[in-house]
């Protein structure tokens, strides 16, 4: 069985959206892109800033320049080569706007792109993501892409994820496959544990946002701190899925 990957492109309608002066006439076409009006989406773009400023056009110019979409279908071709299923999946690469408006709060949108994402993953599509505040780079897409295909086809297998210990088990892997490396040292990850623990069966907003994207990012949305640093789950959950890996390799080699 293989899993099948097929590219959508976008950028360029995006980039004639953007185009337009930001009036009703902008809004009416990203309306039309993605259908809203009869309750069909043509194209997942429901995380895109419609309504972005200069910088974002400028940023679409960018991935346009540099062949974005065909590094996001490669990679993301490599990622599902290295699954097995007989998934068919869509590929497309989205801009999210998180440097220079009030469309997009960075920390609830990625939250939402990773874990309430049911119409994408329902009709196969593995979204690319990629935002403003981030430099474009060929390497940011292959791991984004990475990242997109494990999720999409983990939550088409298993279902989706609810609880924080759930959040944490596939986000974890999910790094992991697309090849992030750790940012703590083991004291600090010994920390983030003791603080996280007791709520691992929680799926409250409050609690698993402060204990996936850390104290700063909790109570800028006005949820009480948890004492977890910046993104403290998410790295924690990479470490972890680190440690399984070895445990796997170390008992197909017969160790101990």
């Amino acid at each position: 069985m293989a899993i099948s990957v097929e590219l959508v492109r976008c950028l360029t309608n995006v980039r004639e959206l953007y185009q337009l002066p930001p009036t009703f006439e902008r809004f009416q076409r990203y309306l039309d892109l993605v259908r809203v009006d009869t309750g069909t989406q043509a194209l997942p773009l429901s995380k895109l800033n419609p309504m972005a400023k200069e910088h974002a056009l400028a940023y679409v110019e960018q991935l346009l320049t540099l062949g974005a979409e065909d590094y996001a279908f490669a990679a993301a071709s490599d990622a599902a080569s290295r699954l097995d299923g007989d998934d068919a999946l869509k590929v497309l690469l989205v801009l999210m706007d998180d440097a220079k408006g009030g469309w997009t709060n960075r920390a609830f949108s990625e939250f939402a792109h990773q874990c309430e994402n049911k119409y994408e993953v329902a009709h196969g599509w593995a979204i690319v993501a990629v935002w403003t505040a981030e430099e474009p780079a060929a390497e940011l897409l292959r791991m984004r892409a990475f990242e997109s295909v494990y999720r999409t086809v983990d939550e088409r297998r298993n279902g989706p994820v609810r609880t924080l210990r759930q959040i944490l088990d596939r986000e974890g892997r999910t790094m992991r496959f697309a090849g992030h490396e750790r940012r703590y040292d083991d004291a600090t990850l010994r920390l983030i544990r003791e603080r996280i623990e007791p709520h691992l069966d929680s799926h409250a907003a409050p609690i698993v946002m402060a204990a996936l994207y850390g104290d700063v990012i909790a109570e800028s949305l006005g949820y009480p701190p948890l004492g977890v640093p910046d993104r403290g789950g998410y790295e924690l959950a990479l470490v972890d899925a680190l440690e399984s890996e070895k445990g796997l390799k170390r008992v197909a080699r017969g160790g101990t």
